[in-house]
């Protein structure tokens, strides 16, 4: 019996009518130059010849016992939190898994899912909507994928969440409660994929103006794109604690500050504090998350609930569903795709009071 040839990027090339060099960098990260249409007849015929770039171990994988696991800050402790849970379920069920930190740069997420492409795994939770699209359907060839996310995530995969605009309008119900009629929002760019935040802010915008108030006069943005930070922009807490620094320079007349997380929010309050300032007195501040720390009595944060370990552990019980029931994709629709929603729950406690008369 003649022995089948391997199948080379030559081979892919041919059958999607573009040249080797097209492939290999469609196959590299970089797919923006090229046509949508061109990325998915490469991908297509990837698929159709069983090409696995750069001559790593071909996957045979439903049986492979790995999951992996695509965060982007463990410096956050809701990833650390989300990771830990996935960790603990995975192992109860006889997986093993590997965690990656991408630290939000596009670069390093590349180098990892091309790691990624030269081992055996069974399964990927990705945390975050991916920049790299095209290299992560390449990556994940034929692999079930569970997104940990926005409930609004457009994908044909499964994706759990928590609906961030409901989480915004609740938060901004609660403060226009206690008098606030004009809050801040810190967040981190929102010329980005990472649609929570942009989310988050379109939520609190909303119920202000449902309210008959003008949500730009309402709401004000505190981000880098707003403030001249730097080349060098931080990134959680020190993020927050710069950006409520300059909202208290400028005399913003804002009475409370939402951040786009509690590690954020941390920043925000120990930068009022070292203004001379109290919180909840002079300002009250409400993050998203509801991380360990954020119970201390010495913290006692306001936050928006997002169920980091039930997440967790759900995402790894789907995912190992998937891998046992032999499942994959679906080419044509999202058929079969788990989708779950977490309602969001505030969590109120003394960093939020009545807004401070004058």
């Amino acid at each position: 019996m003649q022995k089948k040839s391997k199948v080379t990027a030559k081979d892919v090339a041919k059958l999607a009518e573009v040249s080797t060099a097209t492939v290999s960098m469609i196959l590299n990260g970089q797919s923006g130059k090229f046509p949508e249409k061109t990325c998915r007849r490469v991908l297509d015929a990837c698929n159709e010849l069983g090409y696995v770039k750069g001559g790593g171990v071909k996957r045979t994988g439903l049986d492979d016992k790995i999951l992996v696991a695509i965060t982007p800050s463990l410096s956050n402790l809701y990833y650390v939190h989300l990771v830990e849970a996935m960790e603990k379920r995975a192992k109860e069920l006889g997986y093993g898994m590997l965690a990656f930190d991408t630290f939000w740069e596009m670069e390093q997420e590349q180098r990892i899912l091309q790691v990624c492409n030269s081992f055996p795994f069974a399964g990927v939770l990705f945390v975050y909507p991916s920049e790299h699209e095209i290299l992560l359907q390449q990556t994940v060839w034929n692999k079930p994928i569970v997104y940990v996310y926005d409930k609004n995530l457009h994908t044909s995969a499964n994706v759990l969440g928590v609906d961030n605009i409901r989480a915004g309008e609740m938060v901004a119900e609660y403060l226009l409660k206690l008098g606030h009629e004009q809050i801040a929002f810190l967040t981190s760019t929102l010329e980005t994929r990472q649609v929570i935040r942009i989310r988050r802010f379109e939520g609190l915008k909303r119920f202000y103006a449902e309210q008959g108030y003008d949500p730009e006069e309402s709401v004000v943005l505190c981000s880098p794109d707003t403030e001249d930070i730097g080349t060098r922009v931080p990134e959680g807490y020190e993020l927050g604690y710069l950006l409520m620094k300059r909202l208290i320079s400028r005399r913003e007349p804002v009475s409370a500050v939402v951040a786009v997380n509690d590690m954020m929010a941390f920043g925000a309050m120990d930068a009022i504090t070292d203004s001379g300032l109290k919180v909840p007195q002079d300002y009250s501040v409400v993050g998203y998350d509801n991380v360990s720390t954020a119970k201390y009595k010495g913290v006692s944060l306001t936050s928006v609930e997002c169920y980091s370990t039930q997440t967790g552990r759900e995402a790894v019980d789907i995912l190992v569903k998937e891998i046992e029931g032999g499942s994959v994709i679906p080419e044509d629709g999202p058929e079969g795709i788990t989708r779950i929603e977490y309602f969001p729950k505030l969590i109120i406690r003394k960093s939020t009071g009545p807004r401070k008369l004058k």
